[in-house]
């Protein structure tokens, strides 16, 4: 399921998120256990390795076998640091197996869990300059329920992804330390029709990469498309058991591709984008969509038994959530961590937008949407209690987490309202903000408040104080019906949302 959290990974940024009609608190995933960190500034000039790797798969057992080969130019033990826990994924430290390491003269002693990183830090120990051989098998045991699949790396008799950052260790000559780390990949044992999509510069018959953490690979029986948007290319791999024809997630990655391209302009990033669209194997049980964004590299699933209509329609919304994590927030410069409310509440609401632009979405689905985020957030033991901004120094906790992203998708949705009632929009206001550097708080405020239709959020940021929401949305011919869901009186809201004012 969608959920939506940033970590940086070094110099890599990582975006997961979650389903909005399924929720559950999140689990951040340490780069490294807090109370050991590699080394600042090392006591000598460290030898620097490039392994190179040999990843033969297997998709009918879920293995990796992996050859890991360095050239030790000096007399130094090799660090290994693999991804040992992540407390929203069960069972990863149980994924690698038979970890060994030979040179020119036989076997050499690894030390299993021997590092000051904790149990995933493993070191081999050499007394000389040789030629190095690390081995091990990673089983990419499928998880027991589908909103778990788009965690970390996967692999099934259809295809799936392979995440350098779960998939492959951290490897040092000598202590661990700070910075990015390079390799060289090379695959076999692709079944036939299997084919590798990537991000990564091709060299000879392998790829050369820049920082293995950032790494991502879509294997599998791919079909895929190339899209060109201006100066960036998107290309969407699809591999499993689509509930709906491949030319449906085409045109809806289009229609949302372009879309997102419209609205962002120069904040997307030139340069060649992938999306992974995968089918979570139908023996995983769950009804649920999730994805994830790695740099430039995005994945998204679907999963489940439900009607096939309603899973491409989750996958859609995921899609536009993830996609629009190019935009919000990485193209703002913030001084400092983005704002939640902002980073996850905004990047859903412009997600939905670009649904309704893209005529993914009919405008009354749209007015649903939105209808389900007011009611949720209006019916969360913190309205009226605590202000979004406050909230956030607790974002992992549920409460907390659902509060700030759909009261954060709220107040963009009446914002985006105030500035077209002035002939603006919120894209607009958003572009005219990007161009400021460093983003900071006061900055985002001032911008979303400009005209005097939202002065309400500052007091809604800084003390919790809410705009009379009923009042606001007759003002915009809005109107609640029973539920959760708005109606529009007149067509406008949806009309004038229906088109993006870049």
């Amino acid at each position: 399921m969608r959920r939506g959290f940033a970590l940086l990974l070094g110099a890599l940024a990582l975006t997961s998120c979650r389903e909005p009609a399924s929720r559950e608190s999140p689990g951040a995933i340490p780069e490294q256990p807090a109370a050991a960190r590699p080394s600042q500034a090392p006591q000598r000039a460290p030898a620097v390795v490039v392994p190179e790797y040999r990843l033969r798969i297997d998709p009918a057992t879920h293995t990796v076998d992996a050859r890991l080969e360095i050239e030790l130019l000096k007399a130094d033990s090799i660090h290994l640091l693999f991804r040992g826990e992540w407390d929203g994924y069960p069972g990863l430290d149980s994924r690698l197996r038979k970890l060994e390491a030979w040179g020119p003269s036989g076997a050499l002693r690894v030390a299993m869990g021997a590092g000051q990183l904790g149990p995933a830090h493993h070191i081999v120990e050499v007394t000389r300059p040789q030629h190095i051989t690390v081995g091990f098998t990673m089983v990419l045991t499928p998880p027991e329920h589908s909103r778990y699949y788009h965690r970390v790396s996967q692999l099934d008799a259809d295809g799936g992804h392979l995440l350098g950052a779960d998939l492959l260790p951290r490897v040092w000559a000598g202590p661990p330390r700070q910075g990015p780390l390079r390799a060289r990949i090379w695959f076999s044992g692709l079944p036939r029709s299997w084919r590798v999509a990537t991000n990564e510069r091709r060299a000879g018959t392998g790829y050369e990469i820049d920082e293995v953490m950032g790494a991502v690979f879509v294997v599998g029986r791919l079909r895929t498309h190339r899209q060109s948007l201006g100066p960036r290319s998107l290309t969407t791999a699809i591999h499993g058991r689509w509930p709906v024809p491949d030319e449906r997630v085409v045109n809806a990655v289009n229609q949302i591709a372009g879309a997102l391209h419209r609205i962002a302009g120069d904040g997307w990033a030139a340069g060649d984008h992938l999306l992974g669209a995968g089918r979570v194997p139908s023996a995983i049980p769950g009804l649920s969509t999730g994805g994830q964004v790695i740099g430039r590299s995005a994945i998204v699933y679907v999963g489940g038994s439900g009607p096939g209509e309603l899973e491409f329609r989750r996958w859609m919304y995921t899609t536009a959530h993830e996609l629009m994590h190019w935009y919000i927030p990485t193209a703002f410069r913030f001084r400092g961590t983005p704002p939640s409310w902002f980073a996850e509440g905004f990047t859903d609401y412009m997600a939905l937008k670009t649904l309704l632009v893209g005529e993914l979405i009919a405008p009354q689905d749209f007015l649903d949407e939105i209808g389900v985020r007011l009611m949720r957030y209006r019916e969360s033991p913190l309205y009226g209690e605590r202000s979004i901004a406050e909230a956030q120094a607790d974002f992992w906790e549920e409460d907390a987490y659902h509060y700030i992203y759909d009261g954060g998708a709220a107040a963009a949705f009446l914002l985006d309202l105030g500035f077209q009632d002035r002939g603006g929009s919120l894209e607009r206001a958003l572009k005219q903000l990007r161009r400021s550097t460093p983003v900071t708080q006061e900055s985002l405020k001032a911008a979303l408040a400009a005209i005097p239709e939202n002065a309400w959020i500052e007091d809604w940021l800084a003390s919790g104080a809410n705009p009379d929401w009923d009042a606001r949305l007759e003002r915009y011919r809005l109107a609640r019906r029973s539920g959760d869901s708005l109606v529009s009186l007149d067509d406008w809201a949806t009309d004038v949302l229906s088109s993006i004012r870049p």
